[in-house]
């Protein structure tokens, strides 16, 4: 029955970030940049939190230990990797970074193994193989387009969320309540973004009611709500099944980009997103 719960934790992040694309085009729409739009959603999502936990009246205490791991996850585990992958698509097609990014399970599986000592055993390596292909499959290969400097950004985000889902499984992260972390992760986020903003000249705040409606949702479904699921199921089930479970995100994107947005659909992505789905349940079932 945990198990279950952990998968279904995962599930629901994975639809909650596979949200976010759809919520950050439309953010653009109505007026925002990247630099904005995730400057505004992390600050928002602080906000919500910090409501809640004062309501609640839960702690917001941590030990010194705990503050310095969580502040690190946040600035390089999160921030960061949301910069470089966003950063990416200034050189390469967005096709290109998300088959890079999505290598990161294949990195949380060896480094699991490395750091926790997870067993790799052939289920799981071939649920993982599978969803790798899936992934492959589902990019359209016409909008593939080479360039060092972007598949160097696009491999480091893959390269800092592995290690983001890694530190979520650290003793001194897991003894922490997970509003309360995720409070600690969008603060740092939203100072790294400020400076960002500040520093590249990007900050923008020319930005339409129906943009700050979409930012605002992306604040509480793609940052609350899919970090507080993310972790709780890694808490659960480990990182590295954590990390398969979540190639979920991008089927939820393109389903959603053709109900919402009006995007294609072909034979290509209905093969991919089976190919997904046949690796979580080979993983389900283990």
């Amino acid at each position: 029955m945990e198990k279950i719960k952990g998968i279904l934790f995962i599930m629901l992040s994975a639809i909650a970030f596979g949200i976010m694309p759809i919520l950050a085009k439309l953010s653009y729409r109505g007026g925002a940049n990247t630099y904005t739009a995730l400057l505004l959603r992390f600050f928002f999502a602080t906000i919500m939190l910090l409501c809640y936990l004062k309501s609640k009246g839960i702690s917001m205490k941590l030990e010194r230990k705990q503050l310095f791991i969580v502040l690190i996850i946040g600035v390089f585990g999160f921030a960061l990797t949301a910069c470089s992958l966003f950063m990416s698509y200034n050189y390469i097609s967005i096709g290109m970074a998300t088959m890079i990014f999505y290598t990161y399970p294949a990195m949380v599986t060896l480094l699991s193994y490395v750091f926790y000592k997870e067993k790799v055993y052939a289920r799981k390596s071939l649920s993982l193989g599978i969803s790798l292909i899936g992934i492959y499959i589902l990019i359209d290969k016409g909008s593939v387009t080479f360039n060092l400097k972007g598949i160097i950004l696009a491999g480091t985000a893959a390269g800092l969320y592995s290690l983001y889902v890694l530190g979520a499984s650290l003793k001194e992260v897991k003894a922490i309540n997970s509003y309360v972390l995720t409070f600690y992760i969008s603060c740092a986020s939203a100072a790294v973004m400020f400076i960002l903003a500040i520093t590249t000249e990007n900050f923008n705040m020319q930005i339409s009611f129906y943009g700050l409606v979409s930012i605002l949702l992306l604040a509480l479904i793609s940052t609350v709500v899919a970090l507080m699921a993310f972790l709780e199921g890694v808490r659960i089930i480990g990182p590295s099944k954590a990390a398969i479970f979540s190639t979920l995100e991008p089927i939820v994107a393109l389903i959603l980009g053709t109900l919402i947005l009006g995007e294609p659909i072909s034979s290509r992505i209905i093969v991919g997103s089976i190919m997904i789905v046949v690796s979580i349940i080979i993983l389900t079932n283990d």
